[in-house]
């Protein structure tokens, strides 16, 4: 069972304060670190984990400039046979160019596979539609939210995907397909850094971005970054306890809180 598995290397913004530079024309990253899309993460232990109980491979592949080898190499130190790397100096925000870009590589290079997977959706432009636009494109079945992989058969795998109220869906999808896996489906395994250089040493193919151009035209682009409007403050309550007391009741009540 061969499985394709794409891994994005993404800002760690969570604890940045990200500046907006050049008039809203770009963000600074330049002291900003990066890191494997954690929803990638689990689609690339999740893959490892099925080609060891096939006996089958996993084959990491990322789009990025140079430095996102450090996310293959990071792959493949998870168990994968091998990385692809995509390179392209150019940040595609279109997630259909995305999407084109992969399809003219799996086209023009024959790479086979049985399924192929990805993360729900990228830390940094969160669109979530990569996977599903690449599936229309292949023409495969597509299943999105993946928690769960129960069965993966010579023509089919069975899947359970998330739902809104608590509720999952079960289902059954022809291979080949795409899937995108949701976080939490497994437990993504430690990668030491002796495990990451070891992975140095495995070969990682790099292809170039433009040879795979035919029909990539981006219908979507960053115009402008602007920082959110500042919300208001916390209204501070003061004066003796009994007052406060009431003031507080006075504003649940005109909030509708308490009745």
């Amino acid at each position: 069972m061969n499985i394709l598995v794409f891994t994005k290397r993404v800002p760690a913004t969570q604890e940045e304060e990200l500046r907006i530079i050049d008039e809203g024309q770009g963000i600074d990253l330049s002291k900003v670190p990066f890191k494997v899309n954690d929803w990638d993460n689990y689609a690339v232990e999740e893959a490892v984990q099925i080609a060891e109980k096939t006996g089958g491979s996993a084959t990491a592949i990322s789009i990025g400039d140079a430095e996102s080898d450090e996310v293959l190499r990071r792959a493949i130190a998870m168990g994968t046979k091998d990385g692809f790397l995509i390179e392209t100096e150019q940040i595609l925000h279109d997630p259909n160019a995305r999407a084109t870009l992969i399809f003219n590589f799996l086209k023009k290079e024959g790479t086979p596979y049985d399924a192929i997977f990805t993360g729900v959706q990228s830390e940094d432009d969160q669109f979530g539609a990569v996977g599903g636009i690449l599936a229309a494109k292949l023409g495969l079945p597509f299943v999105s939210m993946v928690i769960s992989i129960d069965a993966f058969e010579s023509d089919h795998v069975i899947v359970r995907r998330e739902l809104e109220g608590g509720l999952q869906e079960r289902v059954r999808v022809m291979l080949p397909c795409v899937i995108s896996i949701q976080t939490g489906i497994n437990e993504p395994r430690y990668v030491s850094i002796m495990g990451v250089r070891k992975a140095s040493k495995v070969e990682r193919k790099i292809f170039k971005a433009a040879d795979y151009q035919e029909n990539l035209v981006s219908k979507i682009e960053a115009v402008k970054w602007v920082y959110p409007p500042k919300k208001g403050g916390a209204t501070i309550l003061s004066g003796e306890l009994e007052g406060v007391c009431k003031d507080l009741l006075g504003i649940l009540k005109e909030k509708g809180v308490y009745q």
